[in-house]
């Protein structure tokens, strides 16, 4: 199943959009490893580097996560409302669903990977307020920058 080399979607996005059927129809499910970056290339039939972009469109859209020196593995779709370039772990979303009232308290360590999460969230959204500062600077400075020049 190699990607075809005339098509006008990249093959980054093309890899991508296979794996994510995949997730989606549930061949692959949360939890599931990926095939290994090689045997995805081979597979496909792409370089490495397009394997590493494919992989990160899909962890951008929450769909998968990395473990370093593990793999990559299908998110948990409870957890798809974490996104700071890939979404939580299992630990995240089962800690996530307990209450007070629940049979099974939560570690203390999950509670604190909880709440580090939540602040990484809180974070997240203040960076994209600032980044969209930025732009907006940076347009304002443009203009000036042409206005000038006139």
């Amino acid at each position: 199943m190699s990607m075809p080399t005339d098509h006008p979607i990249p093959p980054y996005q093309l890899a991508a959009g296979k794996l994510r059927k995949q997730i989606q129809e549930g061949k692959l499910k949360p939890g599931d490893k990926l095939p290994s970056s090689r045997e995805l290339r081979t597979e496909l039939g792409i370089a490495n580097a397009t394997v590493h972009s494919a992989l990160r469109v899909l962890r951008e859209e929450g769909l998968v996560y990395s473990v370093p020196n593990r793999g990559t593995y299908v998110s948990d779709p409870k957890a798809a409302d974490f996104k700071i370039g890939s979404t939580a772990p299992a630990w995240y979303s089962a800690a996530k669903g307990k209450t007070a009232s629940s049979d099974e308290a939560a570690s203390p360590a999950t509670e604190a990977l909880t709440q580090i999460l939540e602040h990484m969230r809180e974070m997240a959204a203040e960076l994209k307020a600032v980044k969209q500062h930025v732009a907006t600077l940076e347009d304002k400075v443009h203009q000036l920058e042409q206005k000038d020049a006139r």
